[in-house]
């Protein structure tokens, strides 16, 4: 052994001290998240530094929760920045509560297809009646209307430990709003149709502020409001998993977050003048606008006639200019995720051809999510 390997910890050392295998060792070290101080030349035997033992006591405590190697390898960048790495935990582990909510509705599915005849869930929720008509409103827009696809053609109930969550999408934009209230019972979801829903709305709005008793079981969903039951039979259809969509295709942190003003934005696509540009879907012509960025950084409408470089910058000649970044959406999507337009919210998306959330700035849990159109 030389002197420099003297003062190293050999592989097998490095695995006793941090918990990890020696396989792992190398895995890492292959993968360039954990690279050895030294590899000896001839043997190719892997040799670290006592600094390199917290590091790898990191990440085989990353490895046993099951953060992928990304978020691993992010989380060793980050170290010595206590907060980016809460972030990361945080995300990673409303991942794994959303996979065990997964798993739990899709275990009772597969218990009810076992023994249908016994296998009843039943669960009692009380939610404001303000707040659950809001969140109706809040999804409505993007139930879909295509008779092919009847799996859309509903608002998604889904009941949480504490409140329920409202999904609706047409393919093209995507709309969830929550509720918080008391709740009895196990997690449990039903796809109520939309004629269920508009029914509900108006009778949300009898007494004025007050409770709504909400009962979600096998099959069926009744509202009661006032002394005034609501009862719908479910559509039999697998809503599509939703979450695993958002996670793939939005991601934890989106590279853009932009707050706007609402209520300007609203005003800024309905006035007169505003610049569109015309696209046809399915023989169906609709107007588009375009989102970019000031030289300030704030959200404006921009040309979609523009010519836009390769790495999607808005210009005159598309070499650039203020505008960082456009992305065109359909305006009458657009308007609809915008809601009423009060109050301050977040546009959040990756860039021109990605999928955009608009969210309101105090409830990140009621969100709109619009595919961008190609221009």
């Amino acid at each position: 052994m030389t002197a420099v390997e003297s003062e190293l910890r050999s592989i097998g050392e490095l695995a006793r001290t941090s918990g990890l295998t020696v396989s792992a060792l190398r895995f890492y070290d292959r993968s360039g998240v954990l690279a050895p101080a030294r590899v000896d030349p001839v043997t190719g035997y892997r040799w670290y530094t006592e600094e390199q033992v917290a590091p790898a006591r990191l990440v085989a405590g990353l490895r046993r929760v099951g953060m992928p190697l990304a978020g691993i390898a992010e989380a060793l960048r980050h170290r010595h920045r206590p907060a980016e790495v809460h972030r990361l935990l945080d995300a990673h582990l409303r991942r794994l509560e959303d996979g065990l909510a997964d798993a739990r509705r899709e275990l009772s599915r597969i218990r009810s297809l076992i023994d249908p005849e016994e296998t009843t869930v039943t669960t009692r929720l009380v939610l404001s009646r303000t707040d659950l008509a809001a969140a109706v409103d809040a999804v409505r827009f993007a139930v879909g209307a295509d008779p092919d696809l009847p799996v859309l053609s509903g608002v998604l109930v889904e009941v949480e430990p504490d409140g329920i969550r409202l999904v609706a999408t047409d393919r093209h934009r995507l709309a969830v709003a929550r509720v918080a209230g008391t709740v009895d019972g196990p997690p449990v979801s039903a796809l109520l149709p939309v004629a269920a829903v508009d029914e509900l709305r108006p009778l949300l709005d009898l007494g004025g502020a007050g409770a709504a008793e909400v009962v979600v079981a096998t099959g069926r969903v009744t509202v009661t409001v006032a002394g005034r039951p609501l009862t719908a039979v479910a559509l039999p259809y697998d809503f599509p998993d939703y979450r695993r969509l958002l996670r793939a295709q939005l991601g934890d942190v989106p590279t853009y977050r932009i707050p706007f003003d609402g209520a300007a934005l609203r005003a800024a696509l309905t006035a007169d003048g505003v610049p569109v540009c015309h696209r046809a879907h399915e023989g169906v012509e609709h107007e588009v606008v375009a989102l970019g960025l000031d030289g300030r950084g704030e959200l404006r409408l921009v040309d979609p006639n523009g010519v836009v470089g390769p790495d999607g910058v808005v210009g005159p000649d598309g070499a650039g200019g203020p505008d960082a970044l456009r992305v065109a959406v359909n305006r009458e999507y657009l308007l609809d995720a915008l809601g009423s337009g009060d109050g301050q919210l977040v546009l959040e998306l990756d860039g021109p051809i990605a999928p955009l959330a608009v969210r309101r700035a105090d409830d990140a849990d009621a969100f709109s999510v619009l595919m961008p159109v190609r221009l």
